[in-house]
């Protein structure tokens, strides 16, 4: 029993500092999209490589793998690749270019809907600005309010008139203006980010 233990250990050790095999892909023009495991891809989606690539397939024990190329212009290509028995295997794919128009304007589609969803992205990490922003001046907001609340109090609590109870009606309305300077920023980012947040999530799908 101890020794099957023992075995079962040793091939769970050795499998989990087992070097992963790598598949290079050069196609021929490069630049082409690299799509892993998937019959169907996706191509207004971005993809897991672009050409020329080295591929982890992360499973040592893996016989082979399937790479979809796509690049617009040429055919699109599906290919189960065998995978050497060493550490790295090596594939170069040239590619057919298409004649078909239909077929060119699918593809152009498919980045016009990719580059759409990548703007998306873009705008909804954008909005992270005046988010931030507005945070800031929230807080600054909050402490001008209360600075204008202590002048406030020492108007009030100062029933002479004197040069020190001008000083903090001064202030009183000095930290006044700025709060409602600070507030309106805080509403405007608040409204930016929230837009830039909604564009961006309705064009990444």
């Amino acid at each position: 029993m101890n020794k099957i233990l023992l075995i079962l250990l040793c091939s769970l050790i050795g499998y989990a500092f087992a070097e992963s095999k790598v598949l290079h892909v050069s196609t021929i023009p490069s630049n082409a999209d690299i799509y892993i495991n998937e019959v169907s891809p996706d191509h207004s989606r971005e993809p897991a490589y672009v050409s020329p690539a080295f591929i982890d397939v992360n499973d040592s024990l893996a016989s082979d793998v399937l790479i979809s190329l796509f690049n617009p212009g040429f055919t699109d290509t599906t290919i189960r690749v065998r995978l050497s028995a060493k550490d790295t295997s090596f594939i170069i794919v040239s590619q057919q270019p298409i004649l078909d128009e239909g077929f060119l304007q699918a593809q152009q589609s498919d980045i016009s809907k990719r580059n759409r969803r990548v703007l998306g992205k873009d705008l909804m990490k954008l909005s992270l600005v005046p988010f931030a922003l507005g945070l800031l001046s929230g807080a600054i907001t909050y402490y001008e309010i209360s600075k204008a609340d202590d002048s406030k109090k020492a108007i009030k609590n100062s029933s002479i008139e004197s040069d020190r109870n001008q000083d903090a009606r001064d202030e009183f309305r000095s930290y006044q203006r700025k709060a409602r300077t600070a507030k309106g920023i805080t509403y405007a980012s608040f409204i930016t980010g929230v837009s830039l947040l909604s564009i961006g999530f309705i064009f990444s799908f």
